[in-house]
Formats: structure tokens, sequence, C-alpha cells
């Protein structure tokens, strides 16, 4: 084992000897893609933001400025909007870019053979037209009390997929952004170059960039201490006053829209019964967690929001722990341990459930093995599973092989639930990996594609917050707060919260 690890070190660190290395940052998991209409992981998103570029730039605080396109328009009718495409941009293969590219996305983006996790966002789009070269109108299948937002998707080349399909469609990246790919190196680090024709004069800063997969959360630290890599995109919450202390590293704080869950597969008949997901609510000492294994940097949660944004409703509680609560509930739901060995039975079987977590970092398999333990305690025997994450994806979203699933979602700035708790959301390759079936969910989720007022949004999301936290798709969590490490040798840094890559091209190297 020792072995394995000062070999990591010396690849990594060996052609770090050159300082004119451009930035290099390590991912506790590798991409799965670079497709940004595939991508469903956050390594994925940061890798693909990289190489391709939307019509708008990613809202910031509710704004958006053109980026492929110059400019827009939106109808007094608020259901029709024409974007002007900025001329002479090109593919990073020298192919001009069109508003057949952007016609072309969206299209494939809703294709429901290519599943993409947007394709919710995609249905908001009644229809889309190239006028000509440069003119794109959509037309939305309902009014929006601010249509922009709705744009803020990367654009994929059409000619590069001539068969429309998106999976395996595009294995070199061609986008339009700061970096173009050049190698995924079969011991997996992934190469990008400066685009030298980047349609932002200036831009980008920095020559090149590698993002290196480092599973071990020390050794990404230890890469970083001595100048291996660049940059670190999460910090684990324990290591942040060791490498406050470094003075060749800054820290930089970002209020992600994100949480963490337990995801409850309604497949399994036991978790179907209300008493049974509550009794896991009550049972499970969430403000422990939090502070054992996340030196308490976040907060408890009580719903399907995150809480730094506007559709939280801080009026709903989180489930407390009571534990002797959740035990009289497993008793109400016929789940009882009648042979005295500490393990409860149904219907005369042990009551077994099969947890599915990624395994990615030492902070959430130690989170996984709590919730085996503390959910023992209450009966409930709990076999783990730690998958690598091609293995993770096929068993939560194609598979559906689990009962209980840790995970975590990361928003954008509309906060969407649609995909995840919608019952049409539900099969293969959805985001509704559970098959969560509630027909007022459904009906306030099919409210908030139609409604045009912000405070109409904002109390339809606030019901549902509710109605979600008393039925228990999912076990809430916590919500981290979030710190990015980057080299002092890395100028001009800013982060988005949640398109981390966003403002890389006016990153500069020292």
């Amino acid at each position: 084992m020792i072995r394995h690890v000062i070999a990591l070190f010396l690849l990594v660190v060996g052609p770090a000897a050159n300082a004119s290395a451009g930035l290099r940052y390590a991912e506790s998991t590798p991409p799965s893609t670079l497709n940004p209409l595939l991508a469903r992981d956050m390594p994925s998103v940061r890798a693909s933001e990289l190489v391709y570029e939307g019509l708008i730039t990613p809202p910031d605080a509710g704004e958006v400025r053109p980026l492929l396109a110059e400019r827009w328009e939106v109808d007094p009718d608020g259901r029709t909007v024409t974007f002007y495409l900025k001329r002479g941009v090109r593919w990073h293969d020298g192919r001009p870019f069109t508003a057949r590219d952007v016609v072309f996305t969206v299209e494939a983006g809703r294709d429901p053979a290519n599943a993409s996790p947007l394709r919710s966002q995609f249905a908001a789009f009644e229809s889309v037209e190239a006028l000509d070269d440069h003119t794109v109108r959509f037309r939305l299948a309902h009014p929006s009390a601010n249509p922009i937002l709705l744009f803020d998707f990367r654009i994929l080349p059409a000619h590069r997929f001539p068969e429309g399909r998106l999976a395996g469609g595009d294995p070199s990246a061609v986008g339009t952004g700061p970096f173009r790919f050049r190698e995924w190196a079969p011991s997996g680090e992934i190469r990008f170059e400066a685009n030298p024709d980047y349609h932002r004069p200036g831009q980008p800063g920095i020559r090149e960039v590698e993002a290196s997969p480092v599973p071990d959360d020390n050794i990404r630290n230890e890469l970083l201490r001595y100048g291996a890599v660049d940059l670190v995109p999460r910090v684990r919450p324990r290591d942040i006053p060791v490498l406050e202390e470094l003075s060749g590293i800054r820290l930089y704080p970002y209020s992600t829209l994100s949480y963490a869950f337990v995801g409850i597969n309604f497949r399994n008949p036991l978790l179907r019964d209300l008493r049974v997901r509550r009794a896991l609510a009550r049972g499970i000492d969430r403000e422990a967690m939090l502070k054992a294994h996340y030196g308490g940097r976040g907060v408890v949660i009580s719903g399907p929001f995150p809480p730094a944004s506007w559709a939280y409703n801080f009026d709903v509680k989180p489930w407390p722990h009571e534990p002797d609560a959740a035990a009289r509930l497993l008793d109400e739901a016929g789940l009882v341990d009648s042979d005295g060995d500490g393990i409860r039975e149904k219907d005369g079987k042990p009551v077994r459930f099969r947890l599915v977590s990624l395994a990615a970092s030492e902070a959430q398999k130690a989170v996984v093995l709590d919730l085996q333990q503390q959910l023992k305690g209450l009966g409930i025997g709990i076999e783990v599973k730690f998958l690598e994450p091609s293995a993770w994806r096929k068993a939560v979203f194609q598979d559906h092989d689990f009962d209980l699933v840790l995970a975590e979602w990361t928003f954008d700035h509309s906060v969407n639930i649609y995909s995840l708790f919608h019952s049409a959301e539900a099969g293969p390759g959805r985001n509704n990996l559970g098959a969560y079936a509630n027909p007022e969910v459904d009906r306030l989720l099919d409210e908030t594609r139609e409604v045009t007022n912000s405070e109409a949004l904002r109390a339809a999301y606030g019901e549902l917050h509710r109605i979600l936290h008393d039925d228990l798709p999912y076990l809430f969590l916590w919500s981290l707060n979030r710190y990015a490490a980057v080299s002092t040798r890395i100028d001009n840094v800013r982060l988005h919260p949640f398109y981390f890559f966003s403002y890389v091209g006016s990153w500069k190297e020292r």
C-alpha cells in the first residue's frame, strides 16, 4: 500500500517541476463525462465548464450577462425569447458556432433516449427555431417570472453528434470555452490547453489545466502542501485550520446550494410504510454526525432545498433525534425482534436494508458506518456497499439496486426539484431515483412550472418543503460550508458556488 501512495505522489509531483505547468487540480473522484448535458457529479460539471459555454453567463446573485449571445429580446407575453448570437465564435475544431448548435442542444437535451439529467429544464421550452445562422427563437411552454434564467445550459456542437445520441457521441469534447480538451490519460488525468482562438480578449490567463483523481483526502492535502497540485475544489472541514497556516495556500469560501441526504427506495414495500421512514429519521443523530465527521461546519436541514437558497422554509424544523419514539414506530409497523438477536423481523424475515455509497472520501465512509451503527441500535440491519463512481451510478440510476443511498445534490440558482420528486421522473436514468410518488407533490410541482409570480413560487416551494419533510422521500441530512484551497501561484481567483470554473478564463499564473 505504501508503494502505491509513493508512486502516486511521484507521478503527480514529477511534471510539477516546470513552474509554467498551468493549473493542476485534484478531485476525490474522476469525472464520469465531459458532456455537460450528461454530467451528474460535480467533478464532471467542473471539468465540462473548462470546455463548454452557454448563451448567457451563469447566474450570479440572479444576474446574467451575454456570453455566446450578444443580446436577447423577451416578448411582452413573457413566452417568446429571441437570442442574437455572437459572430466569429468557433468551436475548438475550427467549425463556426451557429444557431443550429443551439437548436440541436435543446432537442438532444429533451430527447428521452439521451437520458439527460437536465431534461426537465429543457421541458420549459415548447419550441426552438433557428431563424438564421445567428438568431434563435424560443417559445416557452409557460410564462416565466424571469425567463432568461431558464437558459443557463451549455451548448454542444451539432456536427459532432450526427446521429443525435449524446452518450459516446463526442469523446474528444469540442466546445467554445477557454480551454480545449487534449487528452484523457489511462491513469485518469485529464489535460486541457488554452484555446488560442477564444472569443473573449485577453483570456485565458492560464496556459493549461490538468485534473487528477486523488481519492485519499490526506494525499490531496499533501500534494497541495508540496506544490504538486494548485487547487483542491473541496477541502475537508477538519483540514481547514491546518491549511489556513500555510503561506502558499489561500482558502476561498463559497456558498454552494447543496445538501446531503439518504435516498429511500420506495420499490421496497417496507420503506413505503411512513412509520418506518419516520423511525429512521428520528433514529439517527444528525447533529452528532455533523460535529463528529465535519467539525460542525454546516447545518442540519429539514427539507428538499439548501438553506442558502431563497426557497428554504425555515418554519419547518428538522426531525429530532428520538430513538425511543423511533422504536415505538417500528413496533407499530410490525417490525419486532422476536428472537432476541438484535435484529427486528417483519413476517418472520430479518429486516435488513442495503445502503450504497460512493467510496469517495474518508468522511463519507465514516458517515455511512455511523449510520449503520445507529440504525443497528434500532434493530435494523444495514448491509453497506462502497462503490466506485461508474458502479454507483449504475446501481442507483439504472438498476435501482439499493434500499438506501447516501448522496448529495448540488443545485443552480433555480433550486428546481421537479426531476427529484415528480412521479413522472422515476425510471432508468431519471433523477427520481427512489420512485417516489405523491399526488399532492406532483400537483404542486406542476404548479411551479406555470406560476409567473415569484411570491407564488415561493409559497408553492414552502408547501412542498413541508410535505416532503413530513413524507420523507429522503432522510434529509445537512448542508456543509464549502472551502476551496488554491495555491498563491494562481491569481485573480473568483469562484461561482455552482458553476465552479465560471470565471477561470480570467485566472492568471504568477
